[in-house]
């Protein structure tokens, strides 16, 4: 039974490197130098010399890791708004507000030894939102993750669970309108499998964030055999909508839009 199951997940690893492979020959050959934001797992790179204080960023899935949004404030400057309906994502944003306010440290995805760098001055420049975002404003199922000890819930069912709860959600240009903001600097995608939904409700209007971070999820959870075609097919209509594909670490994606320069991109 042991090496039934060594040999599966040796079987799963090899798929994965040859699916990741498929998916690097999308890439643009000439991008631009990046850095990484965050830890080592809620960490995306993003490209170095486009983001500032005038930037503004949506982070798309919290969890409890919201070092990359943290980061995107004490490295740039940045005005960063984070989503997410799931209660224990929440809960850790409370507190690591409230615990910012008494000096008290944070630790990031409840791992002992690694801790938030913050102060007021950084949580002025976030804030929260416990929303979903989708291709419609209705109110839509979050499946609970298999392990309960999992924060991450998907809309898709990524893990076929039949545990849910149910929280609003809009699109993203109805989320921009209600906060009154015209543009975006950078759109962080960390969905569980939504992703697809809301790039293409994105594309389909006039949203143009300047750079896009995006999790592919099917990567890990695939829901069927054609995940990694699914996959493609986005990345192409993403390209296709203006963007370059610059960057893969994983199943994690950057994107950057061509009118990007290489001045800062300051967004309102």
């Amino acid at each position: 039974m042991l090496l039934l199951k060594q040999a599966q997940a040796l079987y799963r690893r090899v798929g994965q490197h040859v699916a990741q492979s498929k998916l690097g020959r999308l890439r643009d050959a000439a991008a631009p130098t990046h850095e990484k934001i965050g830890t080592g797992y809620g960490g995306w790179f993003v490209p170095c010399g486009l983001l500032g204080p005038e930037s503004l960023c949506y982070g798309v899935g919290a969890g409890e890791d919201i070092s990359f949004e943290i980061d995107l404030i004490n490295r740039y400057g940045c005005e960063v708004h984070s989503f997410d309906p799931t209660p224990r994502a929440q809960r850790h944003v409370e507190l690591l507000r409230a615990n910012t306010a008494d000096r008290v440290p944070t630790a990031i995805n409840n791992e002992a030894g690694i801790f938030y760098k913050t102060d007021v001055a950084c949580m002025d420049r976030l804030r929260f939102h416990p929303l979903g975002l989708w291709s419609e404003d209705r109110t839509m199922r979050f499946y609970v993750p298999e392990d309960p000890a999992h924060v991450s819930h998907s809309i898709v069912n990524l893990q076929r669970t039949s545990d849910y709860f149910e929280a609003s959600c809009r699109t993203l240009r109805t989320v921009m309108q209600m906060l009154g903001h015209s543009e975006l600097a950078l759109l962080k995608l960390d969905v569980e499998g939504a992703e697809y939904e809301i790039l293409a409700s994105m594309l389909a209007s006039d949203v143009r964030p300047s750079v896009l971070c995006v999790e592919f999820d099917e990567g890990y959870r695939p829901l069927d055999d054609d995940y990694l075609s699914r996959i493609q097919t986005m990345v192409v209509r993403v390209k296709s909508g203006g963007y370059r594909l610059t960057y893969i670490d994983g199943w994690n994606t950057t994107f950057i839009h061509r009118r990007a320069s290489a001045r800062n991109v300051g967004n309102s």
